[in-house]
């Protein structure tokens, strides 16, 4: 009887090692209960969607396989199963290979789609991993000088309004470019990184521009000329 006891004690102590291992993917503050990506049914861990049971600590393990996909490998995979159009449809352009997306070095922790996005972070737009929202951009690029384009410029105020600003690639729209709230977070009347900028679905063979900046048929350019219409055209 005794022995009986050890052992369901043991059992236990296994299930609660394997289930933490699951539940703690990242770190004991990230959480995707709740979230877009809580696809699990009523009831059940959302963890397992995503991650095999592992031991507390341990390494990350994949409930799809990391070197399925070819050059799609890693976090890539994984992200790819679901935004690929089979179980959401936002999104999928960021694999295309006929647009210009950020350069990642694909299944490399931390240099994947998780160089920009925590899966499990509910609190910025679209998942992003730092605050800065539609400037998330400085994060990383923080040697922007004072010769570029200046954000966090209230353009409508100064009279600009782009004549093409519904980039929308969610709906086959790769064309535009957006204003942005004062944070960075739905349209408004402001210019941020992500204005002229676009991470995933830029026009190919550009600086990820959301519209095309030099044109062979045009004597000036296209994405300024969007916004600075009056520009060349008295």
């Amino acid at each position: 009887m005794m022995r009986s006891a050890v052992w369901v004690l043991a059992l236990v102590a296994v299930v609660l090692v394997v289930t933490v291992g699951a539940e703690r993917v990242l770190g004991e503050s990230e959480d995707v209960h709740g979230t877009p990506h809580d696809l699990a049914a009523p009831g059940d861990s959302p963890c397992v969607y995503c991650h095999l049971p592992r031991e507390d600590g341990g390494e990350i393990l994949w409930a799809r396989d990391p070197s399925a996909g070819g050059p799609l490998a890693g976090m890539k995979t994984l992200c790819f199963s679901c935004h690929d159009g089979t179980v959401t449809w936002e999104g999928m352009y960021a694999f295309s290979t006929d647009r210009t997306m950020h350069v990642t070095d694909s299944g490399v922790r931390g240099q994947d789609c998780d160089l920009c996005h925590d899966p499990h972070g509910a609190d910025n737009n679209r998942f992003v991993k730092v605050a800065g929202n539609a400037n998330f951009c400085r994060s990383c690029h923080q040697d922007a000088g004072p010769d570029d384009h200046p954000v966090d410029v209230d353009a409508r105020a100064t009279g600009v309004e782009p004549e093409d600003g519904t980039w929308d690639p969610d709906h086959g729209d790769f064309s535009g470019t957006r204003l942005w709230n004062s944070e960075g977070t739905a349209p408004g009347t402001f210019v941020k990184c992500l204005s002229c900028h676009a991470t995933h679905g830029g026009v190919p063979g550009t600086e990820f521009n959301s519209m095309p900046f030099e044109s062979s048929h045009e004597a000036f350019l296209p994405l300024c000329l969007n916004c600075h219409f009056g520009w060349g055209r008295e």
